[in-house]
């Protein structure tokens, strides 16, 4: 029966498609969940920063940490980059909030402005950045 045949050349191991696509490794999505937070060094666009991944709401975003007011990672001044309330995301050096959904600034300096959105997705219980000028530091 031809329908049983399977050509393997069409079945690629995850990390074979993972290179082809320019998919960078992070960490297991159970990793993820189990903290508040992941920080990772990263260069985006040719820059040395670090990202922040965290799951909102059942769903995984991942941002450039860096406040746009005085250009700062959002955890400068403590270990945390959410509220007390856990609905904003927050830069520890003077309060600015952001939407974690968006990045979209909800204080009136920046309202309006945005962080960096970095795209990323969850294939095979691992999570990835999706990003073309994203080189993974750690």
């Amino acid at each position: 029966m031809q329908n049983d045949i399977i050509d393997s050349k069409l079945i690629k191991p995850v990390s074979a498609m993972a290179n082809k696509r320019q998919l960078k490794l992070v960490c297991t999505a159970d990793d993820l969940r189990r903290v508040s937070y992941l920080m990772k060094l990263i260069r985006f666009k040719n820059q040395l920063s670090s990202a922040i991944l965290f799951v909102f709401e059942g769903q995984i975003y991942a941002y450039v940490n860096h406040c746009m007011h005085m250009h700062r990672p959002l955890n400068c001044e403590q270990d945390a980059v959410f509220d007390e309330t856990g609905r904003y995301l927050r830069c520890s050096m003077h309060g600015f909030i952001f939407d974690p959904k968006t990045g979209e600034c909800q204080s009136p300096v920046c309202f309006g402005q945005r962080l960096q959105a970095l795209r990323v997705e969850e294939m095979d219980g691992a999570i990835y950045f999706a990003e073309k000028h994203l080189l993974l530091i750690d």
